[in-house]
């Protein structure tokens, strides 16, 4: 696989009478030790990796796991193999158990005797637990026999206590004993210990081993224990006899089982888990789910554990309790399928569990939802209707994007009459809002205040629903008086840009004056000004207006729709002054060089 780089290009200047000392020719002497060292060190590197992917079939990877790494883990089994922490060796697939051993046992410094492996093997009921390996048969065989070309190889290293007043470890018998580990279960808490493991015999008695447990559990001697065998994930089966022996106790009795004890609390029932078995069905329905704000770019999120059983309320009230706010003043949405970003919104009264919301994500696939900040309540929200509005002021500059709530049923002066309690209206204006439709740069219509908000459809990118003040010389329209739109182009009538507005426009009005009120409309100085170009515009025609006759002489052309839908405009034919956008990513800056 190639290195990820980047190139770089600098252009130097030099002048004709340095030329022969700066491009004179390069001795062994002008290179630095230093990085004639670090080159040396690098072909060195190099030549062992190559040497390394050569010769990779040759090896195999084995992961050891000690009992170190086995104390924080809370869930079921041994460990979760995503997050142990292994000791990785590279072997010869030809090397024997014996010299696999002795590489370990100078690995972890230890002596031979001191040390034992325990391979792990996946069993029929979805766990992974250590089995026997009877080293005295198998010390030739090599590590792929051993293994089943299994890649990695991961093993359970046994090692002998510091606090034990043995010399060795102690004998196994694989037809009478059984490695057994242990755990313990606090509900006050809420959390596993594990407690190390040992060799039973198969035919002792339960009640046998209680002493051994209260002892790794800290509990007085004569405790009363409540002892559950860890099947499978989500099963745990309590231990009701403890006059029984192991091998007729257990289920199937194997090396690697685990017994899972916890006190015999009269209180129990007052915590959120009493017993470990309602522990472990909680934690088999636990999830990690990313939140992330959906009006925010590239939001990293935060991730919460939550379970698979929780309704929307509580999902709601754990994020909230994360963010700190109110829980009925948070909105989610689901993902999209086929692109990662917000989808349709989540209803409060939604019946299902997270588990319905997360169905269609794959198993390894990370789990999403997007949420944002609501400033009324989510209950009420969802009798509303959500319209993103742009405001722009006398001045024709958008000032700011409105997310409006106005009822379903409304209809336009609905949503006027919430807009007026989060906009400033210019103190000698004329106090009156109208609405538009501007596409593609360009005003579509006005749209009247009876019109419902049903019958309002906006698409993301294409049409933007816009409010503005009207100007006091238009707040009243004669019978022989129209508003015209204007739009912004250069050369071409489709590549319009900027904010369009509109013009009030006189039969037979000289062409002159309307210039002048759109001049003073734009703010233009008359150096600048006297490059606009003016057109009508119908149908994807421009037909440009030179001199000084009349505009039109029948405003009733300006009044009628075209076959498009749309009206016919003015067209200011300029350039537009507006920074363009690179065609590099945003990210990506030039380096300049000052001299």
């Amino acid at each position: 696989m190639m290195r990820a780089c980047t190139s770089a290009y600098m252009l130097v200047y030099l002048r004709h009478s340095c030329i022969k000392e700066a491009l004179m020719a390069l001795t062994q002497e002008d290179i630095a030790e230093t990085l004639v060292e670090r080159l040396t060190k690098e072909r060195v590197i190099e030549a062992q990796k190559r040497k390394e992917r050569s010769e990779a079939h040759l090896y195999q990877t084995v992961h050891i796991v000690t009992e170190d790494a086995l104390y924080m883990h809370q869930g079921h089994d041994l460990f979760d193999i995503d997050k142990v922490h292994f000791r990785s060796f590279r072997v010869c697939k030809q090397s024997t158990l014996s010299e696999f051993i002795e590489l370990l046992a100078s690995s972890v410094g230890y002596s031979v005797k001191h040390i034992r492996p325990w391979p792990f093997a996946a069993r029929n009921n979805q766990t992974f637990r250590p089995m026997v390996l009877d080293i005295e048969s198998v010390l030739q065989k090599t590590i792929t026999d051993l293994s089943d070309q299994d890649n990695p190889w991961i093993v359970f290293l046994e090692t002998l206590g510091p606090e034990r007043q043995i010399l060795n470890l102690p004998s196994f018998d694989k037809d009478t004993d059984v490695l057994m580990f242990f755990k313990r279960y606090d509900p006050r808490t809420k959390s596993i210990s594990f407690c190390g493991h040992t060799y039973l015999s198969i035919s002792q008695k339960v009640y046998q081993i209680l002493p051994i447990l209260c002892e790794r559990g800290g509990f007085p001697q004569g405790t009363d224990l409540i002892l559950y065998e860890e099947v499978k994930p989500n099963l745990l089966e309590r231990i009701e006899d403890y006059s029984n022996c192991l091998e007729n106790t257990l289920d199937e009795l194997m090396d690697g089982d685990i017994i899972v004890f916890q006190k015999d609390d009269p209180d129990l029932e007052t915590y959120e888990c009493p017993t470990a078995k309602d522990y472990f069905r909680d934690l088999y329905y636990r999830i990690e789910v990313t939140f992330c704000d959906k009006n925010l770019v590239n939001d990293v999120g935060f991730m919460l554990e939550l379970s698979q059983k929780m309704n929307y309320d509580q999902v709601a009230h754990a994020v909230a309790q994360h963010l700190n706010t109110d829980p009925y003043q948070l909105q989610f949405f689901k993902v999209q399928g086929y692109r990662d970003c917000p989808g349709n919104p989540i209803r409060c009264t939604y019946e299902g569990t997270l588990k319905d919301l997360l169905i269609y994500f794959k198993s390894k696939q990370p789990k999403k939802i997007y949420y944002q900040h609501l400033k009324i309540r989510i209950d009420e929200i969802e009798n509303k209707k959500q319209f993103k509005v742009c405001f722009v002021n006398d001045q024709l500059r958008e000032e700011n994007e409105l997310v409006l709530y106005p009822n379903k049923n409304g209809c336009i002066e609905d949503l006027v009459n919430e807009a007026r309690q989060h906009i400033e209206l210019s103190k000698n204006g004329s106090g009156k809002l109208r609405v538009l439709e501007i596409i593609s740069y360009k005003i579509y219509s006005i749209l009247k205040f009876d019109v419902l908000l049903d019958c309002l459809h906006t698409s993301p990118g294409s049409k933007t629903i816009r409010l503005e003040e009207i100007p006091c010389e238009q707040s009243e329209i004669g019978s022989n008086e129209v508003l015209v739109p204007v739009a912004h182009f250069h050369k071409e009538q489709y590549s319009t840009f900027g904010v369009p507005f509109l013009i009030k426009v006189t039969e037979n009005e000289p062409f002159v004056e309307v210039k002048k009120r759109i001049q003073k409309r734009l703010d233009v100085p008359d150096k600048e000004y006297d490059k606009f170009r003016f057109a009508v515009v119908s149908m994807g025609i421009a037909t440009y207006l030179e001199g000084e006759e009349p505009l039109v002489t029948e405003i009733s052309k300006f009044k009628a729709r075209v076959p498009d839908g749309g009206r016919l405009w003015i067209g200011l034919d300029h350039i537009n002054k507006a920074p363009k956008r690179t065609r590099y990513a945003y990210t990506e800056k030039a380096i300049k060089i000052h001299n």
